[in-house]
């Protein structure tokens, strides 16, 4: 009697542990629905991005989360079957470390692609670009770069502007050279009194501008500078994770939905990449 009882509690103590067992699982591991099928968890990915970003990612007036990358990555993770938890910070730096670190996946914000960063990340693919053109006051003649020619062009110096328009004038007589200049004031205010005669901007800053209505200019001639955007993640990221964001964004520029979110965000399709 005392082995058949204690046989009977073992199967009991058994049963309990397995059915415990079946009921819990981390991300990624098989579970089972009541019917006895079984269902897959969400893999969890964690992307960081600066909340007040319009409109690339902020915060909307009812507290949620929104913006065209915001957006884009949701449907990423919606056709790859992932979870996205998301962290905001307004440091890049601290973004790029925590990458670095393994806090986060990727980061939502416009990142650039550049030689320099390719070296330490692994990028998807390029789902956006931002072009740099010539701003000028509205009554300006100037219809291209050429015609800013013997001028002042307000720059940042350091940057690949600089290089741009040292290549651009290393040909050019003294009196043809495009002069750079900064400011140490607001660069559209600077303008608009005719303290220089254009500045480099992108596309989307100037729309961003425009809508204002503070300032009478207009952006002139072909892009000076392309400027591409992409997903950026460690080089020991799951390869996984990063084929589904490349093929989840081929996805949505053949069928338009990058397209239609760049529309509904910047009021211009960004989506069309040229190289």
């Amino acid at each position: 009697m005392t082995k058949k009882l204690i046989g009977m509690l073992l199967c009991v103590s058994m049963t309990a542990v397995l059915i415990m067992g079946c009921g819990s699982g981390s991300t990624g591991e098989t579970g089972e629905k009541e019917d006895g099928t079984e269902t897959e968890e969400k893999k969890e990915i964690t992307v960081v991005g600066n909340g007040s970003f319009y409109p690339i990612i902020y915060t909307d007036d009812n507290g949620e989360l929104t913006g065209f990358e915001h957006d884009v990555i949701e449907e990423i993770a919606k056709r790859s079957g992932f979870e996205v938890k998301w962290e905001l910070s307004d440091d890049y730096s601290a973004m790029f470390s925590g990458l670095d670190s393994g806090k986060y996946d990727t980061i939502a914000g416009q990142v650039s692609v550049t030689d320099e960063r390719e070296k330490t990340y692994t990028f998807t693919e390029k789902y956006a670009s931002n072009n740099i053109r010539m701003a000028v006051r509205g009554d300006d003649e100037a219809e291209s770069v050429d015609d800013l020619q013997g001028r002042k062009v307000c720059i940042e110096f350091g940057t690949v502007l600089e290089t741009f328009f040292n290549d651009y004038n290393a040909d050019l007589p003294d009196d043809k050279k495009i002069e750079m200049v900064v400011t140490s004031g607001n660069i559209y205010d600077e303008l608009a009194v005719g303290h220089y005669d254009a500045f480099p901007i992108t596309e989307l800053s100037f729309d961003s501008i425009n809508e204002k209505g503070e300032y009478d200019f207009k952006l002139i001639g072909d892009p000076i500078i392309v400027d591409y955007q992409a997903f950026p993640f460690s080089k020991e990221a799951d390869s996984d994770v990063v084929e589904s964001f490349n093929l989840s964004i081929k996805e949505m520029r053949e069928d338009g939905t990058l397209s239609k979110l760049s529309e509904q965000y910047y009021h211009r399709d960004v989506t069309d990449i040229v190289e």
